[in-house]
C-alpha cells in the first residue's frame, strides 16, 4: 500500500482521504504536538547561522523553476516559496547531507497548484500538490535528472501536507515540510534567533502571508472537501493556526 502523501499515494488515489489516512494524520498530530511541548521546554536556538550564508542553488532548472513561480504566483506566495528555502535551511540541523538543488526547486513549485494560473479546475484529484508534482518531474527529465533524482523531489512536494515527514522519506522532504510549515504556521520557528526571522522577513517580505495564504486554503477546503487541507482545517484548525501563530503580524 502506498504510503500517505506521496507521489504513488497521490496518483492511486487521487489525494482522496481514506478512513486509515485520516487515523494516520490524527497520530501524527499527537506526534507533531508532542515535539513542539518539548521544543517549548528547550532553553537552546538551533545555529547562528547567518542568512547571507543562504544562497539558492545557481543551476539551470533552479532558475527556471524560479521563473515558472514567479510568473504564475501572485507576490505574496512568491515571497513564501522563497523564505520556505531559509527556514528550510536555519531549521536544518546540519548532520546530514542533502540535494539542495532539489530542495529548493521543490519549494519554488510546491504551490503552483495554488495559483491562478495551474490551478486544478474539474479534476478528479483531491490534492494541490499532484501540480508541483508533475511540474517537477517534468523539470527534472528535461534537465537530465536520474529518476531517483526526480522521485526524491516530486514527492518532497506531494508529502509537505503531512502534519509530519519520516525519515524513511528522505531529508529533502523533511526540509520542505520544514520550511513551507515554519513559513505559514511558525512551526519550529522559536528554535530560531529573532534577527533570523527579522532578516528573512526582511528580505522577502509576507505582504499579508496570513490572509492570504488563509483565504487560498480556505479554497481548497470548499472545492475539495476530501483532501488533507480540508482535514487539517476541521480537525486540527490548521486555519486559526495560521491566524494566531505570535511569530508573524501578518
Amino acid at each position: 500500500m502506498a504510503k500517505l502523501g506521496t507521489v504513488e499515494w497521490l496518483e492511486a488515489g487521487h489525494g482522496k482521504l481514506a478512513l486509515c489516512d485520516k487515523l494516520t494524520l490524527i497520530v501524527q498530530g499527537m506526534r507533531a504536538k508532542a515535539a513542539a511541548k518539548k521544543r517549548q521546554n528547550a532553553v537552546h536556538r538551533i545555529r547562528a547561522l547567518d542568512i547571507d550564508t543562504i544562497r539558492p542553488p545557481d543551476t539551470p532548472i533552479a532558475r527556471e523553476a524560479m521563473t515558472l513561480c514567479g510568473e504564475a504566483s501572485e507576490p505574496f506566495l512568491f515571497n513564501h516559496c522563497l523564505r520556505s528555502y531559509y527556514w528550510s535551511h536555519l531549521l536544518n540541523d546540519g548532520t546530514e547531507s542533502f540535494d539542495d538543488e532539489a530542495v529548493f526547486t521543490a519549494l519554488m513549485l510546491h504551490d503552483m497548484g495554488l495559483t491562478e494560473q495551474y490551478r486544478l479546475r474539474r479534476s478528479e484529484h483531491q490534492c494541490f500538490t499532484v501540480v508541483g508534482a508533475r511540474m517537477a518531474d517534468d523539470l527534472a527529465r528535461k534537465h537530465h535528472w536520474t529518476d531517483k533524482r526526480a522521485n526524491i523531489m516530486a514527492n518532497a512536494i506531494t508529502l509537505h501536507l503531512n502534519v509530519i515527514v519520516d525519515e524513511n522519506h528522505g531529508k529533502e522532504a523533511q526540509m520542505v515540510r520544514a520550511g513551507s510549515g515554519a513559513d505559514v504556521a511558525g512551526l519550529g520557528l522559536e528554535l530560531l534567533h529573532d534577527e533570523q526571522i527579522h532578516a528573512v522577513c526582511g528580505k522577502h517580505p509576507r505582504l499579508g502571508m496570513k490572509r492570504r495564504m488563509r483565504s487560498a486554503l480556505r479554497t481548497e477546503t470548499r472545492e475539495r472537501p476530501d483532501c488533507r487541507i480540508a482535514f487539517l482545517n476541521h480537525r486540527f484548525g490548521f486555519d486559526k493556526l495560521i491566524s494566531s501563530t505570535p511569530v508573524f503580524d501578518e
